[in-house]
């Protein structure tokens, strides 16, 4: 091997997060059993001015995604290399003009028709699914129950003989028939069209079919979800008055699915035990893994398992909706109607209006947030902070003409509580990111995904801008709405419960599956504080704190001062964990203390 071979190797091996092996007999295998994601073959030869080319050969999969990420950053580390090659052979007098083409770079696709088809399937046929299941339940859901109060033969039913559990349960299932029945009609419909639509695309479909034993499997998985969809939307059915509110309340539902089913189009995001857990994510994610034939069967039963666990709690409810008369026969004049709120402002808050609030602000996250970041990151964050998260907030209540500091528990904390605060959040913060190293470790995660999280942390910006962008804002804005607005949604279910509802909906908020678990913690011990004292300023001292050390940590990770608290991989040690824990423990018992309880109605 010569010189300028191993310059390219040594180049490539500069890649971060990506692992260089050098030749070995079993790379074909390794290959083949998705051990490695692509084969670097460099040679060499003369042109015909007598200058030495070189003719790398890169073979890579593009019906996978991480093989086509790997593809994409083999070619632009040795676009360097071509021009570190370029520039020593210009140093020569009288060099040939084909020294311009002295690296030729050529991909041997090993994808075949059948898995380029099932790439493109699997791309957007679970968003279409999951919508098509969801809007073909709805329609019956709304009906059965809502659909009959409005036309008064809801009484006639119950008193027909027949108990509530049956008719719950058979409702129930006239939902899961009807929306299974639409889903399959409508996907081979569309199945069995995009082969010719792929070949009209200009695709070489020569040798593809359609994967029927894959839409076999995935109809299996299907089911336990529209068993999900059909008790959620049969729950919501039963609480509403007539159709036209059952259909106000499934509009949360549907927003908040579509953006889940989305994560299909995401690349190198794909199915692990961790993302099988959570729901209609799993569904889209092992649609893509079963379409290319790369799923496995614990992925499976796992997502088949979580699912069925949900369905439980679900029916469960639906069951104690339909028992309770209160619910199942409302006036107009209840708490949470038009009617209800113009009497009285402060009945705005109830659980409906949080989801639906929470719904609207999370879709404006995504599609406006989303927009303003990729245009410019560090404004596109700010923008976010202030006008999708604060400023409706406050709006809001402005509106209503309710008390903003009462709200929102804008009070002064006692001076010990906000002492204690560091010494809980510090700790936390280092547990919740060990938590998140040893989550990587077992399930690790996409490459591109640790890059986008690199970049949030190495703005081209000076370090108190990033530090007021990534910890101030956040701290002051998403706390004056999760732990301001939000805990008044919830309130009537006491502490505990709120606590937890307001976690999970900052943790879904994120948009951030492989940080949801350490971020529901957090969300955990940001309520606590709020909630047992009383005053939000805690929680805003302690949420900057959280993200602030994490600036911290990535800013100064070179120093030599700092070696002893990370390892060579930028991360925590993990002896940390241990004081932490304690010092969390002692400081969490003394809030508790020194706080007295607060009601949430407070």
């Amino acid at each position: 091997m010569n010189a300028a071979s191993m310059a390219i190797i040594e180049n490539l091996a500069e890649i971060e997060n990506y692992t260089i092996l050098p030749a070995a007999g079993n790379a074909q295998a390794l290959y083949e059993n998705r051990d490695i994601q692509a084969i670097v073959s460099i040679s060499d030869s003369l042109t015909a001015g007598g200058l030495t080319a070189y003719h790398i050969y890169i073979q890579y999969d593009t019906a996978n995604e991480q093989s086509r990420t790997v593809y994409s950053k083999l070619k632009e580390q040795l676009a360097e290399s071509e021009k570190a090659l370029m520039q020593e052979q210009l140093q020569l007098r009288g060099v040939p003009t084909d020294v311009m083409n002295i690296l030729d770079v050529r991909q041997i696709d090993t994808a075949s028709s059948q898995r380029k088809m099932g790439m493109i399937l699997g791309m957007f046929l679970p968003y279409i699914m999951i919508i098509m299941l969801l809007t073909g339940a709805s329609v019956v859901a709304a009906d059965l129950v809502a659909g009959e109060k409005e036309r008064k033969t809801l009484e006639t039913l119950l008193v027909s003989g027949i108990g509530r559990l049956e008719i719950v349960i058979g409702k129930y299932l006239t939902i899961i028939t009807l929306a299974m029945l639409n889903l399959v009609v409508n996907l081979f419909s569309i199945s069995f069209s995009m082969r010719y639509m792929l070949s009209q695309a200009g695709m070489d479909m020569s040798g593809a079919s359609l994967p029927l034993n894959s839409i076999l499997i995935l109809l299996a998985a299907m089911l336990p979800l529209a068993t999900l969809f059909a008790a959620i939307l049969l729950s919501l059915s039963t609480f509403s008055r007539n159709m036209k509110e059952a259909r106000t309340y499934e509009q949360p539902l549907m927003m908040v699915s579509m953006m889940m089913a989305m994560i299909s189009f995401l690349p190198a995001i794909e199915m692990s035990n961790l993302m099988a857990l959570i729901p209609v994510i799993n569904i889209a994610l092992l649609f893509k893994a079963v379409m290319i034939e790369e799923y496995q069967v614990s992925h499976l039963l796992i997502t088949i398992g979580s699912t069925l666990i949900l369905d439980v709690f679900a029916i469960w409810a639906t069951i104690k909706l339909f028992k309770t008369e209160s619910i199942l026969f409302r006036s107009d004049d209840d708490s949470g109607s038009i009617k209800a709120i113009k009497k009285n402002k402060a009945s705005f808050f109830n659980p409906y209006n949080g989801i639906v609030y929470f719904s609207i602000a999370l879709l404006l996250l995504y599609y406006l947030g989303s927009y303003w970041q990729g245009q410019d990151l560090w404004r596109g964050l700010l923008n976010t902070q202030i006008f999708i998260i604060a400023l409706p907030a406050l709006l809001l209540l402005r509106i209503l003409k309710l008390n903003s500091r009462d709200v929102l528990r804008l009070k002064p904390p006692k001076l010990l509580p906000v002492v204690l605060v560091p010494f809980m959040a510090v700790p936390a913060a280092i547990l919740v990111a060990t938590l998140a190293q040893l989550i990587n470790a077992i399930y690790p995660f996409p490459e591109q995904y640790l890059e986008n999280l690199t970049k949030l942390f190495k703005m081209d910006i000076p370090l108190w801008q990033s530090f007021m962008i990534i910890a101030v804002a956040p701290g002051v804005c998403e706390e004056l709405l999760f732990r301001g607005m939000f805990p008044r949604f919830f309130e009537k279910y006491g502490m505990k419960v709120n606590i937890v509802v307001t976690a999970l909906l900052f943790a879904a908020f994120h948009l951030d599956p492989f940080r949801f678990v350490s971020v529901f913690l957090l969300g955990l011990l940001l309520g606590y504080q709020t909630l047992r004292s009383g005053s939000i300023y805690l929680s805003m001292l302690s949420h900057t704190i959280n993200n602030g050390l994490a600036l911290f940590i990535t800013a100064f990770a070179g120093e030599r001062w700092i070696k002893i608290f990370i390892s060579r991989d930028d991360m925590l040690q993990y002896w940390l964990a241990l004081p932490a824990l304690m010092i969390f423990i002692i400081a969490l018992w003394m809030f508790h203390k020194v706080t007295g309880e607060q009601t949430c109605a407070e």
